[in-house]
């Protein structure tokens, strides 16, 4: 079981935090795809440049980038450079995209529920030719690729899906290597994030255990990873949180810092490989570092 910090500030400096994880001994660390949503985000891209030019050993997840956002061709060829640069330690994690505000933030209409799976499906095949061969010839509902020839060619980076619903989770599994289940989809609420809330404290092992059933009959051998929002240490607002969040999995994630660790690995019982974790305080990451990867 391994743990991945997630970064999501525009304030941290991307260099000193890739290197402070990586001394801390996480063997990997991932970079948000969002503008705005629910606040402002560093670029994905660039920022996972950065810590793969900063770092030596530590491997670089996109978590995710957004479908939404650009070409699966792009996202292709973005992971391929970043595979190049950072020496074979790259991850290519792709997601659907789910924030509404970002999409109609920019002018774009954000797709129906229906749209946003299709052709996020038809993405993952696309990025899985492009990342083995480097060409692509593809004629879908959404997509219609003819590329004869991206680069650099080299080993592929690992295809990372991520996945809410059982249509976008049977729709990936034949082209990813690794799957990140997902608390919730964009058909259990409204296309903003103001909804995340209840979805998350409403959200148990029941739940997970569901997901992660439905994941083995359609990938019986793909590692599976979890998001977790984190909360670690003495600070007594942390455990005024977890108090507020109720009886359900995610309020065991926020509080001291032994508990929040218990409950972290308690998800590799339910069958998950990987957690990323997305720290809500400063200290979060470290004071969980000698519990998690020693």
């Amino acid at each position: 079981m391994e743990f991945c910090p997630n970064f999501i500030s525009v304030d941290d400096d991307p260099v000193e935090w890739a290197r402070a994880r990586e001394a801390e001994g996480y063997p990997v660390i991932s970079v948000a795809d969002h503008i705005s949503a629910p606040q402002p985000h560093p670029h994905c891209w660039v920022t996972a440049t950065a810590f793969a030019m900063a770092t030596e050993k530590i491997r670089v997840l996109t978590a995710f980038s957004n479908n939404l956002f650009r070409s699966p061709v792009e996202f292709a060829h973005a992971a391929l450079a970043l595979q190049r640069v950072s020496n074979g330690r790259a991850e290519a994690g792709l997601g659907a995209g789910w924030a509404e505000p970002e999409i109609t933030g920019m002018g774009w209409e954000f797709p129906s529920n229906r749209d946003r799976a299709g052709s996020y499906i038809e993405a993952m095949q696309i990025a899985r030719a492009l990342l083995d061969t480097g060409k692509c010839m593809f004629k879908g509902e959404y997509y219609n690729i003819d590329i004869p020839l991206i680069g650099p060619l080299v080993e592929p980076p690992p295809l990372v899906a991520s996945s809410a619903g059982p249509r976008t989770l049977r729709g990936v599994a034949p082209v990813a290597d690794r799957i990140e289940i997902m608390a919730f989809s964009m058909t259990a609420g409204p296309g903003d994030v103001g909804f995340l809330p209840d979805v998350i404290s409403a959200y148990g092992e029941d739940d997970l255990k569901a997901r992660v059933d439905l994941a083995r009959t359609v990938a019986p051998d793909t590692p599976l990873g979890f998001l977790a929002l984190v909360g670690a240490g003495d600070d007594p607002a942390l455990a005024a949180r977890s108090e507020a969040m109720g009886d359900g999995m995610f309020s065991g994630f926020i509080g001291p810092t032994e508990r929040v660790a218990e409950n972290l690995f308690r998800l590799g019982e339910l069958g998950i490989h990987r957690v990323q974790i997305a720290p809500s305080t400063p200290d979060t990451l470290s004071n969980l570092a000698p519990l998690l990867n020693g």
